[in-house]
């Protein structure tokens, strides 16, 4: 790779450039109907206690499923796995769609959307863990998740006027659309691939010697709110589609903002001090939320989440790569599964707490707070 002296110290290689083409695509898809997919559920008549154990569902089987998942990937290729990824998602917003009609389908969606996970993040962490030099991984993949908060501008803003103007159907449709299309740019080279597996031994390994971080990575507490309970409050305080799509976009591009710089400073600075340090931001934003109360301050909030986990994310994830790469592909599948298993877990234990705390009749307020203090345990990846 060349030399050049602007953003990269290095020329992005073609794996790159594809990952960030499909990514882009990607969350543009995702962006459509993320932020609507609780609210379809909302809407439908279900209750948030109902809607976390949908949620708790989608974790446990993504639990047992990923290591399948992972040997997919490893046999067939990182793409392959992704492209099958993509037809998951789509089959399950399919059943999320039909829920309304087939209620049983309620029971059936998870395993789908679990299914998506297990063929898409284990192959798309180590696709990016290999292929990303250790002296600019922090600024690709800031680069990287500033592609997709591009996407997350748009996807919101166009999500929230097709599901107000042609309903939850046309939205859901135009999502799978590109969903599938977003799979092209990564074929555009071969999938070629060094021959390795994924064995338990080595996440067994991975096991022994990151133990502090099966924890840390609980810190994605904050996640499951932001795919669950944080875009229903915004609905029901704005009571608008179009509305919440623009909240979303704004929040995303504040976000955006920051994204870069952070990604060049991660390159040059102590990693687990920036995580440290942004996750006790982050954390003390979901502790406050109790203050948001009409669209202003439920805006003001939402960009706060876009931009405190926009910082934490990029030193927290670069840290994560640089384990990851240490050791080969072997050891990349291996530490993904076990990045993928350890939240999936945190994401396990926020829902049944957040059911919990719903059940005792207690406000929402206090689920926000409980994933707050979660999200701190991000400061103990090492």
């Amino acid at each position: 790779m060349n030399y050049h002296h602007h953003y990269f110290t290095y020329r992005l290689n073609q794996e790159a450039r594809e990952v960030y083409w499909h990514s882009f695509l990607n969350s543009v898809a995702l962006s459509l109907v993320f932020i609507f997919e609780p609210i379809f559920l909302y809407t439908r008549g279900y209750q948030l206690t109902q809607i976390m154990w949908f949620y708790v569902q989608v974790y446990v089987w993504y639990a047992i499923l990923i290591s399948v998942g992972a040997k997919f990937a490893s046999h067939y290729g990182y793409k392959h796995s992704i492209f099958l990824s993509n037809i998951f998602y789509v089959v399950y917003w399919i059943l999320l769609l039909s829920i309304q009609n087939h209620p049983s389908l309620f029971y059936l969606a998870p395993v789908f959307f679990a299914l998506q996970k297990s063929w898409f993040w284990p192959a798309y962490d180590a696709d990016i863990a290999l292929s990303s030099p250790p002296i600019q991984r922090g600024r690709e993949i800031g680069a990287l998740f500033s592609i997709i908060q591009l996407g997350l501008i748009i996807g919101p803003f166009v999500g929230g006027f097709i599901s107000d103007s042609f309903g939850f159907a046309a939205l859901f449709v135009a999502a799978s659309v590109l969903m599938l299309f977003s799979a092209y740019p990564l074929f555009k080279s071969p999938d070629i691939h060094a021959r390795h597996s994924f064995r338990l031994k080595n996440l067994w390994a991975v096991f022994k010697a990151h133990k502090i971080n099966f924890f840390g990575y609980w810190g994605y507490a904050e996640d499951l709110m932001v795919m669950s309970l944080w875009p229903i409050f915004i609905f029901i305080a704005v009571s608008d589609f179009f509305e919440v799509g623009v909240i979303s976009t704004i929040g995303a591009v504040i976000g955006t903002m920051i994204m870069l710089y952070i990604g060049k400073l991660t390159d040059r600075t102590d990693k687990r001090k920036l995580i440290r340090l942004s996750s006790l931001f982050y954390g003390v934003t979901w502790l406050f939320r109790f203050l948001s109360h009409g669209t202003v301050s439920v805006l003001g909030f939402d960009a706060l989440t876009k931009a405190g986990k926009d910082t934490l994310n990029v030193p927290m994830v670069s840290l994560t790569f640089d384990h990851a790469a240490k050791r080969g592909p072997d050891y990349a599948i291996a530490y993904s599964v076990f990045y993928e298993f350890s939240l999936s877990i945190g994401k396990i234990v926020t829902a049944l707490l957040a059911i919990a705390i719903l059940g005792a009749g207690l406000s929402i307020f206090w689920v926000f707070a409980m994933a707050g203090i979660l999200t701190m345990l991000y400061g103990l990846l090492k």
